[in-house]
């Protein structure tokens, strides 16, 4: 077999394999996760904000899983990625989005 050489494309959904996007005030676990993240996350965001509330949701089930969250923030929102180990550990901020609109629909990122 010596000089050949196998090709593989992994293909993965548009998508990502992400949840339908859901309200985030009916689940305590996406709001339990973004009350653990939110200093964090306004520390990371250079902000002061009275308002932090997620306003929808979609994840995405891995290792532990992933939470996309659209974040009220006054006049302003944001979207959160946390990652979630389903262990003890604390939950990771992984990034987040500025500039959007309650219009704007949570992509992966």
């Amino acid at each position: 077999m010596d000089g050949i050489v196998y090709k593989c494309k992994v293909m993965y959904p548009p998508d990502y394999g992400m949840s339908a996007e859901e309200p985030a005030s009916a689940n305590l676990t996406v709001q339990g996760l973004c009350d653990k993240v939110k200093t964090e996350f306004l520390e990371k965001a250079g902000i002061n904000a009275a308002t932090f509330e997620p306003v929808k949701y979609k994840s995405q089930d891995m290792t532990g899983e992933k939470y996309f969250v659209k974040v009220n923030i006054g006049d302003q929102y944001y979207h959160l990625k946390i990652y979630d180990p389903h262990t003890p550990e604390k939950p990771t901020l992984m990034g987040f989005q500025d500039g959007k609109t309650e219009k704007d629909e949570i992509e992966y990122f």
